[in-house]
């Protein structure tokens, strides 16, 4: 009698459990395709986490790891993006979510209880753990703290931080704990599809993960957790065979084989605005909305697959999707002591002003020089009320970089420019990296603005590669084999006069008969 009331109880637990979590939480995936006019094709991933209303989370589908990570270091809102490969704005359009710089990128906002700057330093380095990543390099030397970029509403008592590694590499290190967030795993659902050794051999990846908590009063009695985890991924099917037909299983060489039972929602949608006429999408049963094909993985599995037979191999170039909003920034230097940046900003609108915010931080080994900042206009519209607002804070020697801020009114079809100078500064031999010759990278600047439906996008510039005065890092080499060679001669030759014992020996003739 006892096992069926024990089978009766543990049932009846783990309905309630399953009636809890439905209630309280809820998790969605979704896989977006779209077709790019030069053939590659764009993968979006994005798995939404929720847990409303709760006053301790009891971390069913919510990942355990970011809860923590959230309570521990009273942060509200956080994200952090780990990006190889450089969007081409001026042939794919705008990215489908808001892009990063490439490298690692992390900002978080941070509620002031004491020490921030010390709450920064801990929380850079739990991550930096958990994301087997070098989040422990964002020290104040690289930290900014905006005024203009990265705002977000109803931030009282809190203030905002912002890091960045241009130079950090991303590998299947960052992906694996990555993919442990998730509350399928790599087990069933659309992440399946995450292979690794297809993502990291496309032309353009990012991984983000965005995580806020939002109380519903200023006691924070009960509050509503939030992860959103993205990958963005451009494959190229060109480049292997030719033509641009693609399938799930050519692409990312794995097929679905289910959906994640804990999904409220699990979809796949197709774009077929770039696809043209002539194309062939199987399997047939889906359906039709705002020109995408959508495929419900909960009701049926599936390996989507997109072809043009009339194409025997593919034509480039085809209509690229210009941006009505592009930057990008160069350098102008010259010599090794003096040197200058160059931003031009790119506004195709006809008739529209459009309202932005540049954003900029330039290492403190980069003297900026601000009285040098020079603003042109090519079309129509006056220099003198292009910058409508500006931040600037000069840096302080290994302490904490330059940060400049424009909230700028781009005048409708012009380009606008900004130059500034800077001198390098001679650093010491041990700031030298073990690659000197290589250069310093300098992280991308950052443009915020809005679309015509008012959506937020973030524009990122190119990485930047400086090349300092670098010493001759062969003659410590020198000077030590120089050294040695001398004290081995010198000891050699005094070693043999103290130890050495002379004698005099009789030479006898060995010819006596």
């Amino acid at each position: 009698m006892r096992l069926p009331q024990l089978s009766l109880i543990l049932l009846c637990s783990i309905n309630a459990i399953s009636a809890q979590l439905s209630k309280n939480e809820e998790y969605k995936e979704n896989l977006s395709l779209s077709q790019l006019p030069d053939g590659k094709l764009l993968a979006h991933f994005e798995f939404i986490t929720k847990v409303k209303n709760v006053k301790s989370p009891h971390y069913g589908l919510y990942p355990k790891a970011i809860g923590q990570v959230l309570d521990a270091h009273s942060v509200s809102e956080m994200h952090l993006s780990f990006t190889q490969g450089r969007w081409n704005h001026e042939e794919w359009g705008y990215p489908p979510t808001l892009s990063s710089g490439t490298g690692v990128e992390f900002w978080a906002w941070i509620k002031d209880l004491g020490d921030v700057d010390t709450t920064w330093k801990a929380l850079t380095n739990t991550l930096s753990g958990l994301f087997c990543a070098s989040l422990n390099f964002i020290d104040e030397t690289i930290t900014t703290e905006p005024r203009l970029s990265f705002q977000s509403s109803n931030k009282k008592n809190e203030q905002l931080r912002y890091g960045s590694l241009p130079h950090e590499n991303v590998c299947t290190e960052n992906l694996t704990p990555w993919i442990k967030l998730l509350p399928c795993k790599a087990k069933s659902g659309i992440s399946v599809l995450l292979n690794p050794h297809k993502i990291y051999n496309s032309n353009f990846h990012t991984m983000a993960v965005h995580a806020k908590s939002i109380c519903s009063d200023e006691l924070c009695n009960e509050r509503e957790l939030e992860l959103i985890q993205t990958i963005t991924t451009v494959m190229d099917p060109v480049r292997e065979t030719s033509r641009r037909d693609w399938s799930l299983s050519t692409v990312f060489d794995r097929q679905l084989k289910n959906a994640c039972p804990l999904a409220k929602e699990s979809k796949i949608n197709v774009d077929l605005d770039n696809a043209g006429d002539q194309y062939e999408l199987k399997p047939s049963t889906y359906q039709l909305n705002n020109n995408s094909a959508i495929y419900d993985l909960t009701q049926e599995l599936l390996d989507i697959s997109m072809t043009w037979h009339y194409e025997n191999s593919f034509q480039y170039p085809l209509e690229p999707k210009r941006t009505t909003i592009y930057v990008s920034r160069y350098l102008t230097e010259y010599g090794q002591e003096r040197g200058g940046l160059k931003i031009t900003i790119y506004n195709r609108h006809k008739t529209d002003s459009v309202p932005i915010v540049y954003y900029d931080s330039i290492p403190w080994y980069l003297k900026l020089y601000l009285h040098t900042l020079q603003v042109n206009v090519i079309g129509s519209g006056n220099k003198d009320d292009v910058i409508q607002q500006m931040y600037y804070q000069p840096a302080i020697d290994r302490k904490r970089p330059s940060t400049i801020e424009c909230e700028m009114l781009l005048p409708p079809d012009s380009i606008v420019t900004m130059t500034m100078d800077f001198d390098k500064v001679f650093l010491k031999y041990t700031e030298h990296r073990p690659d000197a010759n290589r250069g310093f990278d300098v992280g991308s600047a950052v443009l915020t603005t809005k679309d015509p439906e008012q959506n937020l996008m973030r524009i990122y510039t190119d990485t930047l590669l400086v090349v300092l005065p670098t010493p001759d890092f062969s003659m410590p080499y020198n000077v030590i084999t120089l050294t040695c060679t001398v004290i081995a001669l010198f000891f050699g030759s005094l070693f043999n006069l103290l130890i050495r014992n002379f004698a005099l020996l009789s030479v006898t003739s060995s010819n006596n008969k």
